[in-house]
């Protein structure tokens, strides 16, 4: 990678060296100094060059939010003078593809493309607009080491590298949350397995639990994704999937059992868990406007609002900025207590699953046509992913106004010191943050918060085959709306039980599950996961 000179006001960043391994040097104000350093080697022409580079973002957090003019975005003039480009970042969102096809289509392909999933990446890869990253990456050792190896393995594809991590996600996010106030003015035990799980629920719905002699408060709240599926979905769905898990299954989800594809979706032990989650709702214990929230937040608003005993919910719900819309919108704030996931029948106890490494970013193969910019945008990616210096002002936004620094470390600030909607834009670039990265995330209750990841990290699930599906055969998107719909009905009444045998025979027949799965265990077969 190309040395760059760092200028000694910035000289408290060169302490930062806990945050992520790497070489470059960088530094983020008004004016940031990248001045090269001077060149007498043959190479110093080429390092001296500066290069346009063009990279599509569909990682960053804030993608609606419009990047403001270079002269008002302290980080891309950083980016461009330690990298010696000119940067033309585009942003994605929810029509990303379409805007990706439209760049494509017109012959704007970006050098740089990042993709929210695997599956997209490896769409566009074999339709020829990724470039195979593996002789690169040799020139480039630094980049692999940054990352675990369980992220990069899924940058393979057919035996080659495709892309590297784009963003970590990070594992155990959400967690099952008792009312522990509730449990105790009614003389409770936490839950344990189904029954336990069932009599808590019945409880804190019909017995008053909140003492306001009103009947308005519930066991258990869930959420209906947009896509309406009851099990796993690209939403993060909360409350009916935990319930799935606690039977060892999961609607929508392909396993692998003695070596052998399986789908979940005719699973008998998911006809048991519909049980389950009918008996919840015939039981009245399942807040109604389940079928409406549809989003996290709504979600979360539940337990702000202080009627729902049992729920699944980010483990930082207890942090001051949640606890005070407790205080707020519930007029209190319960004694909320993370447990562990109750044991199913099968003695399953599964939360979610671990964290696969979906995002990646990856160069197109037109911009490999051009050596000396191939080699420029890897050591642009390097820079991002690798600098020490460059991390706090990517990760945390801009020095002395989002964060600041003391004896070396980073802090964020004070969110309400100043106007956050004006500086949203930063976090188009802080898609680089580390998944443990504590002051990125500024915990205030940090023996809470730390704690319930704690629990939440202890009952995952491995999950290194269902992401790599890619359900592209004329039935799929015909067979999942069946799933989906059959399941509704299942749980609402609508079709009863007793016809289970008959949805699993039409998911064979009809709608060619076993197709499918010889299908799946093919494209596995492909990633050298299964033989």
């Amino acid at each position: 990678m190309r040395k760059k000179s760092v200028s000694t006001l910035l000289s408290l960043t060169i302490a930062i060296g806990v945050i992520a391994a790497g070489c470059s040097k960088a530094e983020n104000k008004a004016e940031p100094s990248a001045s090269g350093q001077p060149q007498t080697t043959a190479k110093s022409q080429e390092a001296d060059k500066k290069y346009k580079l063009s990279f599509y973002n569909t990682i960053g957090y804030r993608l609606t939010t419009p990047l403001p003019a270079k002269e008002q975005d302290p980080i891309r003039q950083m980016i461009e003078k330690d990298n010696n480009i000119d940067l033309e970042m585009t942003m994605g969102g929810e029509n990303w593809k379409d805007k990706l096809n439209l760049l494509i289509s017109s012959n704007q392909i970006p050098d740089i493309v990042s993709f929210p999933d695997r599956a997209s990446a490896v769409k566009y890869y074999d339709q020829g607009l990724l470039a195979d990253l593996d002789e690169l990456l040799k020139q480039f050792p630094e980049i692999p080491k940054a990352f675990d190896a369980s992220r990069l393995e899924p940058m393979k594809y057919k035996g080659h590298t495709i892309g590297i991590p784009a963003s970590e996600g990070v594992g155990g996010v959400n967690g099952w949350w008792v009312n522990n106030t509730w449990l105790q003015k009614l003389n409770l035990s936490v839950p344990t397995n189904p029954q336990e799980l069932m009599t808590v629920m019945k409880a804190f719905t019909f017995n008053d639990p909140d003492g306001n002699g009103k009947n308005d408060t519930y066991g258990f709240v869930a959420m209906l994704p947009k896509e309406g599926t009851l099990g796993y979905s690209s939403s993060g769905a909360k409350g009916f999937q935990q319930i799935f898990w606690m039977f060892g299954v999961q609607p929508n989800f392909v396993d692998v059992k003695d070596g052998k594809v399986v789908v979940y979706n005719t699973d008998p032990k998911t006809k048991e868990a519909l049980q389950f989650i009918k008996d919840m709702i015939d039981a009245k214990v399942v807040d109604p406007d389940w079928v409406t929230i549809d989003d996290g937040l709504k979600v979360d608003n539940k337990m702000y609002q202080g009627k729902v005993g049992i729920m699944i919910a980010d483990w930082r719900r207890l942090e001051p900025a949640d606890t005070k819309k407790m205080q707020d919108t519930g007029g209190s704030v319960p004694d909320w207590k993370q447990i562990a996931p109750p044991k199913g029948p099968y003695g399953d106890q599964i939360l979610e699953t671990k964290p696969f490494q979906q995002s990646m970013v990856g160069l197109s193969k037109e911009a490999l046509k051009d050596a000396g910019k191939a080699k420029r945008a890897m050591e642009f990616i390097q820079y991002l992913y690798t600098s020490k210096e460059a991390y706090p002002y990517l990760a945390y936004g801009i020095k002395d106004k989002t964060f600041t620094v003391a004896n070396g470390q980073p802090k964020l600030i004070d969110k309400s010191t100043y106007n956050e909607k004006e500086v949203e834009w930063r976090y188009n670039y802080a898609f680089v943050r580390k998944a443990n990265d504590s002051v990125y995330f500024d915990f205030k209750n940090t023996a809470v918060t730390n704690a319930n990841q704690k629990i939440n990290t202890s009952y995952l699930k491995d999950n290194n085959i269902n992401p790599r599906i890619v359900d592209n055969d004329p039935m799929a998107q015909d067979r999942l709306k069946y799933a989906n719909e059959m399941m509704l009905k299942f749980v609402t009444g609508k079709e009863p039980l007793t016809n289970w045998d008959t949805y699993v025979k039409t998911m064979q027949d009809k709608f060619k599950l076993n197709d499918a799965i010889a299908m799946y265990t093919k494209q596995l077969q492909d990633d050298g996961v299964l033989k």
